[in-house]
């Protein structure tokens, strides 16, 4: 057996936070990703290969640029975040809310979403599926508060089998990470 290293101390949130970054900035160096993302270098070094290998980005001195397949594939993924006040729907100080298009029946008890929303350094995520006309968190046991139930309705144009996930935070940034973060756990 031949050592190979340490194992990626990154998540797929992180790989894809970073191709959002570098199309956003259309050029990007290592050093910047490093510190946007909160991880060490190597692992910055990892996660560039991979986009370079999957052709969504090219590198040069001058630093790290989108190719067309990178911009393409973030346009693809692009969601509205929404910050909000979810009560005492969360743990956090700070709520941001998307949505997942028919996600509905990916959730399973909301707790993977919340998992990964903490594993990118927010405080934790909360879902919430859209059946029957009303919002309610996984299995149906509670519902949502009407006004908030009406704003993210009216908010992300909700239709049967959609998903809202509201990360949490004490900071927007972390909040609306983690919402990224456990949105994609549910997409496809």
């Amino acid at each position: 057996m031949s050592a190979r290293g340490p194992l990626p101390r990154f998540t797929d949130s992180h790989l894809w936070r970073a191709l959002e970054i570098i199309v956003e900035r259309r050029r990007v160096g290592r050093k910047e990703l490093v510190r946007e993302l909160g991880i060490g270098e190597g692992s910055v070094r990892t996660i560039l290969d991979r986009l370079r290998r999957d052709g969504l980005v090219t590198s040069s001195r001058k630093g790290h640029e989108p190719t067309k397949k990178g911009k393409k594939v973030i346009r693809e993924r692009s969601r509205k975040f929404v910050r909000i006040d979810a009560g005492n729907m969360t743990v956090g100080e700070i709520d941001v809310a998307t949505v997942v298009r028919g996600a509905a029946s990916r959730v399973r008890y909301g707790i993977e979403q919340r998992d990964e929303a903490i594993k990118i350094g927010a405080d934790g995520a909360t879902v919430l599926v859209f059946r029957k006309g009303k919002l309610q968190l996984p299995g149906g046991f509670a519902r949502v508060e009407e006004d908030l139930s009406q704003l993210l309705i009216r908010t992300f144009d909700l239709k049967e089998g959609d998903v809202i996930i509201i990360g949490t935070a004490k900071d927007p940034a972390r909040a609306e990470e983690g919402a990224r973060a456990a949105a994609r756990s549910l997409e496809s």
